[in-house]
């Protein structure tokens, strides 16, 4: 099935792949050895962001556990009820912490993918495989608001992989 995500969004490379220029990068760490490295980096500057006091969300408790994901949902929500753009560093940042949750919880490597959800997750290979494209519903949840509940998004990947499902969740 990684054939077809490499067909469905014109994927690349997987992990060995490194992180493309123009794509938000610590400057000061190098640039990252692959996707992974790269999608961890933006995972912790996520955290950091929200760590000085008085932040909008309690950044001590941004554990990359699916109990975390509710306070990505409320930053989303800021956005959504103020009707303001979501900032590009911070989608992509918001992305990588959400990826990084589900890659520890269920494994997995990415992939490049397509305009839209320009990197994936897919976790499990072989018999089943779930693909993760979490950048459109960053987008879409600080666009759409609640619909595009972020704790409900990531609450589907369990039951796929459990079932042994090839399935892409979008």
């Amino acid at each position: 099935m990684v054939g077809i995500f490499r067909k469905l969004f014109g994927a690349k490379n997987d992990t060995s792949e490194t992180v493309s220029q123009g794509q938000p990068s610590d400057i000061s760490k190098g640039m990252p050895a692959s996707i992974a490295e790269g999608m961890e980096w933006q995972a912790t500057d996520f955290i950091e962001a929200f760590s000085p006091e008085g932040s909008p969300i309690d950044g001590s408790k941004l554990d990359y556990s699916e109990a975390s994901l509710e306070l990505v949902d409320q930053v989303l929500d800021d956005f959504y009820r103020q009707q303001a753009p979501l900032p590009d560093d911070l989608h992509f940042l918001t992305s990588a912490y959400i990826f990084e949750v589900a890659r520890r919880a269920f494994g997995g490597r990415y992939l490049r993918g397509d305009e839209e959800n320009p990197f994936i997750l897919v976790i499990g290979e072989g018999t089943a495989e779930v693909g993760v494209c979490v950048m459109s519903k960053v987008r879409g949840r600080a666009v759409n608001g609640p619909e595009d509940s972020i704790p409900f998004f990531y609450a589907g990947i369990a039951p796929l992989v459990a079932a042994g499902t090839n399935a892409t969740l979008i």
